[in-house]
């Protein structure tokens, strides 16, 4: 049996007119040239295995100028470090990128005991900085990888200059498809389903899962070149030959939901409004998996942050649309005092039901162009 996605969602509907709820605006700073951003099919940075707290960790490297703080990237569920090839080389000409697998993801050892929590991803992602490069970093994080990072922000403060989440996992305990959840994931939780949602992606041939992902993550799926599901197809092959490729996604599945189950200081909410650093969160219109209705409430949570919502984009732009993604952040190195609002911003809106608006309207408006054309691996 062969299919698509291994738990079919339909999502929200397109939001393109919450374009307007960006404060920031990029026309309002020069356009500083970016690196070649290359096609999806190029090859990645060259990486080796960093032993961290006793287990392998692959991190990859992209040159960058000598001076400049190095860059950190961490990806989302099902990802790995390749997801960021097409950012880390526009911000190349700004700052040495560094990308690493999350345990059990691309190729990277599994947690010990098969233990994966975003707690226990953020303290390698932590110990992995501090030994690699040490701080302060430019820290980068998308979905899943947005929640770990905000952990790592929050915890190692003394580690972070700046903090970027590209439609973090916020918690939305609305298991509604129009929400872009689907309440078949709470099944995980029971005890004895790991066999059967097991059973379930490893159904899905390498081919048939890189085209899932592509309409699953992306606003614009139709971009997406057959060479460029090639090589995401090939990929996904061998991470499939891994013995522990499905467990860990189910493992993380598992470890983020039950970490939305348990409000407390490892909380979304908790962690963000202890993160100091300034903060840009981006968020795409068309994002299905996390809704971009979420997004003020998301960026409201953070003591200092600014929000650029980026027009037909799915849930990876830094692969679907990785020029607006790099100026936004650029505009965060450059004016971090600009893109935040005062200190004294209220987190508790992420608590709230309210949508009001606690992101400052500042010169950063977000981009109208249509995205240009990319495949997503997670």
């Amino acid at each position: 049996m062969t299919v698509k996605q291994a738990w079919p969602s339909q999502g929200p509907p397109n939001r393109d007119e919450l374009v307007d709820w960006s404060s920031v605006d990029l026309t309002g700073y020069p356009a500083d040239p970016l690196g070649v951003i290359p096609p999806l099919g190029a090859p990645a940075p060259d990486g080796w295995i960093e032993l961290v707290d006793g287990r392998g960790v692959f991190v990859r490297r992209r040159p960058g100028p000598a001076g400049e703080l190095p860059v950190w990237f961490v990806h989302g569920l099902g990802g790995a470090s390749t997801d960021w090839n097409r950012l880390s080389a526009a911000l190349a000409p700004f700052g040495a990128g560094y990308t690493l697998d999350l345990p059990g993801s691309g190729r990277s050892d599994p947690p010990p005991k098969g233990k994966y929590s975003p707690v226990a991803d953020a303290e390698v992602v932590a110990a992995a900085i501090e030994q690699v490069t040490g701080g302060p970093v430019q820290l980068v994080g998308n979905s899943y990888g947005g929640l770990v990072a905000t952990l790592v922000a929050a915890r190692r403060p003394d580690l972070i200059a700046t903090l970027t989440v590209v439609s973090p996992a916020v918690p939305d305990l609305r298991l509604t498809l129009d929400r872009g959840a689907d309440p078949r994931l709470g099944l995980l939780l029971l005890p004895g389903t790991t066999g059967l949602a097991h059973n379930r992606l490893s159904a899905i041939e390498p081919m048939a899962r890189a085209r899932g992902m592509g309409d699953l993550c992306f606003g614009h799926p139709e971009l997406i070149t057959d060479d460029d599901y090639r090589v995401a197809a090939a990929e996904h092959d061998f991470r499939a030959a891994l013995p522990w490729t499905y467990l860990a996604t189910l493992g993380t599945l598992r470890g983020l939901m039950s970490a939305y189950l348990r409000p407390g200081p490892a909380s979304f909410a908790a962690a963000a409004a202890r993160v100091t650093a300034p903060t840009l969160v981006i968020w795409g219109t068309r994002d299905r998996l996390v809704d971009v209705r979420l997004s003020r409430r998301a960026a409201g949570a953070y003591q200092r942050a600014g929000l650029l919502v980026l027009a037909e984009c799915g849930h990876v732009a830094q692969m679907e649309d990785p020029e607006s993604t790099a100026r936004g952040i650029l505009a965060l190195w450059r004016h971090p005092m600009e893109v935040a609002p005062p200190p004294n911003a209220d987190p508790r809106i992420a608590r709230s039901g309210t949508a009001r608006r606690s992101t400052s309207k500042i010169d950063m408006g977000a981009p109208r162009r249509r995205p240009s054309a990319v495949m997503a691996t997670s």
